[in-house]
């Protein structure tokens, strides 16, 4: 240790911070939570799991020949449910009495630390819940949050990380529901399983088979390289206009009624976060599931034609109307497991308290042919 330990400067001058404003150089955004939080919230008041009740067949009619004729009095069955539960997180934030009590407090203490980590634990939370919108809860993914990854497909095609899931809110799709449950990708890349350039036309075809009628969806949501990709070449002659969600302010840009959001937490090639603390979610590429001949819906090769697939730049479109609960986003009204502090618990036998930040919650997709995604897309 140098003698003296201090230097002339360091004894007579203090330091100063400015500004005294902690920077987060850490965290990034995530509107398509907020999004979700502003129009597809609904409170889970209790009960031993939600369901979500759906028709998927008609009843049996048709013309027949006047007088005499015997009438099919057959009641088939045309109504099912898919059931979930809540997927429960919790941060948690630890500190010790020395810490707080003694050293960070009063007028030398430029920034609180309990406030800094109680602010980073929400702010924790809420990545964790971005990342994990996006993909699934199934499998070895049992306790996470039913994502759209699982709830945006149909059986055959897969999901931009290579899986294909057969069901969905623990019913089986394609089997006596029919294709009630289903959304199938869409692909934008080559035949040949590459990434390809985004274009108005794939991008409206995609629109046009998540539209019923007057139904179509009303927000398309992306990472920021997708959303340079379509003001690029979609049409370059057309200045976009750029628009405000009133809810909740978001920039953004029309497409047909939707309106075009980046969050920095979808899949992307290009701009994609790939934190071991938050959920590795990337995948370069995936080997083609599908069969080795014959047509798939979507543009979707077979896997002679590609063998591996390469996801590049994901984007969604979602029908997020509050009137038609399409998609319910649902988080317990529990002052427990509502994304509030607990409180500090002190330990038995040293000076450390520890509190959680706890959360009940789980993503329900009414009606998964309203809403849709696809990849493929490259610069």
């Amino acid at each position: 240790m140098a003698d003296p330990i201090l230097d002339a400067v360091n004894v007579t001058t203090l330091k100063e911070v400015f500004p005294r404003v902690l920077f987060d150089n850490y965290f990034l955004g995530a509107p398509f939570q907020a999004y979700m939080r502003a129009h597809c919230l609904k409170p889970f008041g209790g009960g031993a799991f939600m369901q979500n009740s759906f028709l998927y067949g008609s009843l049996i009619g048709g013309a027949y020949a006047r007088g005499g004729a015997n009438f099919n009095l057959t009641k088939p069955q045309i109504i099912s449910a898919t059931l979930f539960d809540p997927k429960y997180y919790e941060v948690n934030v630890s500190e010790y009495l020395e810490d707080i009590d003694v050293l960070n407090k009063g007028p030398l203490a430029v920034f609180s630390i309990v406030d800094i980590d109680l602010q980073a634990a929400v702010n924790t939370l809420s990545t964790i819940i971005a990342v994990d919108l996006q993909q699934n809860g199934q499998g070895s993914r049992v306790l996470n949050l039913n994502g759209w990854a699982e709830a945006l497909n149909d059986g055959t095609l897969p999901d931009w990380q290579g899986n294909v899931w057969s069901s969905y809110g623990t019913q089986a799709r394609n089997g006596a529901v029919g294709k009630a449950l289903n959304s199938s990708p869409y692909w934008f890349g080559t035949t040949a399983g590459g990434t390809a350039a985004v274009t108005y036309a794939a991008l409206e075809e995609m629109y046009q088979g998540l539209t019923r009628g007057t139904r179509q969806p009303n927000l398309i949501a992306c990472n920021r390289a997708a959303y340079a990709y379509m003001k690029e070449r979609m049409q370059v002659q057309q200045r976009f206009q750029q628009e405000r969600d009133p809810e909740w302010g978001m920039d953004g840009f029309r497409f047909n009624s939707a309106i075009v959001l980046k969050d920095d937490y979808f899949p992307s090639a290009k701009f994609g976060t790939n934190d071991p603390n938050l959920g590795n979610y990337l995948t370069a590429q995936f080997t083609n599931p599908l069969a080795s001949s014959g047509t798939f819906a979507n543009n979707f090769p077979n896997s002679t034609q590609a063998a591996n697939l390469t996801p590049g730049e994901v984007i969604g479109m979602f029908n997020t109307e509050p009137r038609n609960e399409y998609i319910i986003l649902r988080i317990s009204d529990s002052p427990e497991f509502g994304g509030n502090f607990t409180g500090f618990i002190r330990a038995q036998d040293n000076t450390r308290v520890a509190g959680q930040v706890k959360l009940a919650i789980n993503l329900e997709v009414t009606s998964p042919w309203a809403s849709g995604y696809g990849y493929g897309i490259g610069g």
